[in-house]
């Protein structure tokens, strides 16, 4: 009994409210998703089937294969069942549907993170409900680790293998640079190791492993954070539609936000808006950049000459790295272990009523709850709070690193970055 109380904050309750206000405004923006969604279904459905029809009557006539017959026939079994469940008839039109959530991109992941700042940053959030926000964005890590039941070891080789390429180069070579700016325009050691770091790989993780060994300031935190902050939330805004403009594939652009946005929540937010393929590869690739965070950790202790400050206590060094490590990734991992292991009790994410069904049917409720947290939690009057010549450098680079970024994943394409889940 007292083992369970240890596990729990004597001030649990605190975060009641917030974790409701997020719950409720998941629920409701998740069912506008779900109706938008099947009205743009029905609408798809009812010009496809006419068309469907005439060329399956094309088929029947001139004694087409049973196999290519019965093609056609699924398609339209699947299209007459989403025009059935509006109750709709061919010739029916839901074009405002298709506007909103195909062109506009209108999904729950943009309705909460948009309606989320406008709620935030017009009429407020009481105070009451801030620490449950503040602890509904971690609710995206146990979706990253069900979202595990979607790779084999393959993936984990192919996209991994090339994903950990890319992030080794644009890691250390952003690192780099921003940490040799920051020397050159005179900003302390403490500010430019922790922007090198949090720009080179997954940001808030980064700067607060790096910051015992530079001796950051909480100032120099706040700054840090807020750089990192700021432009994920502008490249998540911007990316998906830029990408969209550019043609850039749903493997391509995963692997391009995974390169280009620092934060997870933020990274993982922008993939799930554009499409499931995208977010398998930037999931992935994000693996990839996490698993290494205690060597750009080593790495700025080189670049700083810290060698004699930190040998006197190695021990430290690596209690830092340690305690800081993003743990959830082993649980991603455990779970494409199991996958690849095919046991048959187990299912797969595609085989209704088996375990591993069950897990993938919920994980979009996880990132629903984390993606309102994040929403609720961005106030502009915070994001002022990154400035200086820190942040011109450390913004530069990421907008370096994006754009060399695109043009990386257009060049390896799209074939050696898709996830195929085994299939």
């Amino acid at each position: 009994m007292s083992l369970m109380k240890s596990m729990v904050a004597d001030d649990w309750q605190k975060y009641i409210p917030g974790l409701l206000l997020c719950v409720f405004f998941a629920f409701v923006v998740m069912n506008i998703h779900h109706v938008l969604a099947k009205y743009h279904k029905a609408n798809e459905a009812s010009l496809a089937i006419p068309r469907l029809e005439k060329k399956l009557s094309e088929l029947e006539a001139g004694g087409a294969s049973a196999a290519d017959i019965k093609k056609i026939q699924k398609k339209l079994a699947k299209h007459r069942k989403a025009l059935a469940k509006v109750g709709g008839k061919p010739g029916d039109s839901w074009k405002w549907a298709t506007l909103l959530y195909q062109d506009l991109q209108f999904k729950y992941v943009a309705m909460l993170l948009i309606g989320g700042i406008i709620i935030r940053n017009t009429i407020g959030v009481a105070k009451i409900f801030l620490p449950g926000i503040g602890i509904a964005r971690p609710l995206i890590k146990p979706g990253i680790i069900i979202l595990g039941v979607h790779y084999v070891w393959s993936d984990v080789a192919k996209v991994g293998g090339a994903g950990l390429i890319l992030t080794a180069v644009f890691i250390f070579g952003t690192a780099l640079a921003v940490m040799y700016l920051c020397k050159k325009f005179g900003v302390s050691d403490g500010l430019g190791g922790i922007m090198g770091a949090g720009t080179g790989v997954c940001g808030v993780s980064a700067i607060i492993a790096t910051s015992p060994v530079v001796k950051a300031k909480p100032r120099d935190m706040a700054y840090a954070i807020g750089t990192i902050l700021l432009f994920g939330t502008l490249m998540l805004f911007v990316m998906p539609y830029l990408g969209q403009a550019l043609d850039v594939s749903q493997s391509q652009f995963g692997a391009w936000a995974a390169l280009a946005i620092l934060n997870t929540a933020q990274l993982i937010a922008a993939a799930e808006w554009y499409g499931e393929d995208a977010r398998n590869t930037a999931v992935l690739i994000n693996a990839a950049r996490i698993m290494l965070i205690p060597f750009i950790v080593m790495y700025t202790v080189w670049f700083y000459d810290l060698k004699e400050n930190v040998s006197a206590d190695q021990r430290g060094l690596w209690n830092t790295i340690k305690g800081k490590f993003p743990i959830f990734i082993l649980g991603f991992f455990i779970l494409v272990l199991l996958n690849s292991l095919h046991m048959p009790f187990l299912g797969g994410p595609k085989v209704a009523h088996t375990p591993f069904w069950a897990m993938n049917a919920v994980y979009k409720w996880f990132f629903a709850l984390g993606f309102a947290g994040i929403g609720l939690s961005i106030s502009i009057d915070d994001m002022k709070k990154a400035g200086g010549v820190a942040f011109l450098v450390g913004s530069g680079a990421a907008t370096a690193k994006m754009i060399l970024g695109l043009v990386a994943v257009l060049l390896i394409g799209s074939e050696l970055l898709q996830v195929t889940g085994g299939h």
